[in-house]
């Protein structure tokens, strides 16, 4: 088991510096077991506890299965440190959970998105227990958690989701009071697949367009602004007639940039009932709109370059984009180690009657093999301690240093970083999409339809939609 590193004086009195959640006190959990009393120890005022009871699991192995996809072992587990900000920071949270619980926290990442799924269903279906938990493809998981592969995360004991790092998706995947599967800070995955608006600066300055943090912080920054920022282009640089790779743009997307800006902008398909199960919201009119103002956005833009998931990071990073909408990966992967200056924006809202901005994206759900109820306690445990360690360590210094510092270069830029933080989610549609090729059809409307004929494409497949809810809500009241 690898010990516990001490963190140096410098980084805890960093941490302290930018964790700002409030201290708050949970119902005591009961167990079966024989556990001491529940853990009464003071941290730092700013931390949240988890209140879990004292438990040691005298050394037992805790596997993840999870995949090669997006490098998503990454985002849960590190087995050393390597002075990355992120790594050590994950390493650290996984050491001190290993030494609280007696556990050893081991990931196996084998398998692609295509294959890992099925394995894993095949290993509950005969009863293997050997991995405690699963991470894998959002919409492949959201399968696994259909067919029945993953216990219901709300029958846990000690969980308390009334902790901070179980609102949200937690939230929005419980359906008919079941939660099978779940994206929160027990992985990093969220933050790194959710959407932003990068701007390139040199260009701005060079254009005279000013960054309009001031309208951001004050809540009125607008799809109209981001239209109007962006009315002089496209520019045909070479002057050939054509629009290609080597001219500019105001702004630049792809496939997955239609979905977060649809959402963005208040054009969501599915909700949830009184009852808590899924149901379509009838929002045509906003959509048709929406989508008008997207035609305009991209009338001086381009969604063709880079692919479903790339968002024409390759023209903005060549300096040929005034705004790229994609994924903090991208930034952090392929933006940031390039010369280019660039700040950072929230999608803006669609006008005066939305009341806050909304920050969309992906993410790489997880869920607990049914084959290992038998260990539930220590699994309950592991989960819910390591969402506490990660919400108090690791994820406020992925922000203010890995994203909000590393990637920006002012004061402001970290404050749009937090702003979109604080935004962030998954999409209700898109995360059951992958169930339903008319949920897809839908949730992608500002690259399926074109305003002038939203409302009948609409129309055309409200049936099959409401079929395919009524299907997932039905499979949720099977399962057990």
């Amino acid at each position: 088991m690898k010990n516990r590193m001490i963190a140096s004086a410098l980084l805890m009195a960093l941490l302290l510096s930018i964790v700002s959640c409030q201290k708050t006190e949970g119902p005591e959990k009961e167990s079966t077991s024989n556990i001491s009393d529940t853990i009464i120890e003071e941290t730092a005022d700013s931390r949240i506890r988890d209140d879990l009871p004292e438990m040691n699991f005298n050394g037992q192995e805790f596997p993840i299965l999870t995949t090669t996809w997006y490098d998503a072992k990454n985002y849960i587990y590190a087995d050393s440190q390597n002075g990355d900000v992120m790594n050590d920071a994950i390493y650290e949270s996984i050491s001190s959970i290993e030494e609280r619980f007696g556990v050893n926290i081991t990931v196996t990442a084998d398998e692609g998105l295509g294959s890992i799924g099925n394995t894993l269903h095949h290993l509950v279906m005969s009863g293997d227990d050997t991995y405690k938990l699963y991470y894998g493809h959002d919409l492949n998981t959201v399968s696994n958690g259909l067919n029945g592969d993953f216990l219901n995360i709300l029958d846990l004991p000690f969980i308390d989701f009334e902790k901070p790092w179980w609102k949200g998706t937690s939230e929005n995947f419980t359906v008919g009071g079941k939660l099978y599967f779940t994206g929160n800070c027990l992985s990093q995955s969220g933050i790194f697949m959710n959407y932003v608006l990068a701007v390139n600066k040199e260009l701005a300055s060079n254009y005279k367009i000013d960054i309009p943090y001031d309208k951001v912080s004050a809540g009125e920054w607008y799809i109209d602004d981001l239209i109007g920022m962006i009315k002089e282009f496209p520019i045909d640089l070479d002057g050939d007639g054509e629009m290609t790779e080597n001219d500019l743009y105001g702004l630049v997307t792809s496939y997955y940039g239609h979905m977060g800006m649809q959402s963005d902008l208040g054009g969501t398909l599915l909700g949830k009932d009184k009852d808590g199960n899924l149901c379509f919201v009838d929002n045509t009119s906003r959509i048709v709109d929406i989508i008008e103002k997207v035609e305009k956005l991209l009338s001086h833009g381009t969604d063709k370059f880079g692919g479903g998931a790339d968002f024409g990071v390759d023209i903005f990073v060549e300096n040929k984009a005034l705004f790229m909408f994609g994924e903090n990966r991208n930034l952090y992967t392929q933006v940031r180690p390039k010369d280019i200056v660039y700040g950072i924006l929230p999608f803006p809202k669609f006008d005066e009657t939305q009341e806050n901005y909304r920050s969309s994206g992906c993410d790489i759900y997880w869920g607990i093999p049914k084959s290992a109820a038998a260990d539930e306690e220590m699994i309950a445990c592991v989960a819910e301690g390591l969402c506490c360690e990660n919400y108090n360590d690791v994820v406020p210094m992925i922000w203010e240093l890995v994203l909000g510092r590393k990637l920006a270069d002012s004061e402001e830029d970290t404050a749009m970083f937090n702003i979109i933080r604080d935004a962030q989610y998954v999409d209700l549609g898109y995360a059951f999409s992958g169930l339903s090729s008319s949920i897809t059809d839908l949730i992608f409307m500002t690259q399926n339809a074109e305003s002038s004929n939203a409302a009948s494409y609409i129309a055309q497949r409200r049936e099959a939609v409401i079929a395919a809810i009524d299907d997932i809500n039905a499979t949720f009241q099977e399962l057990e």
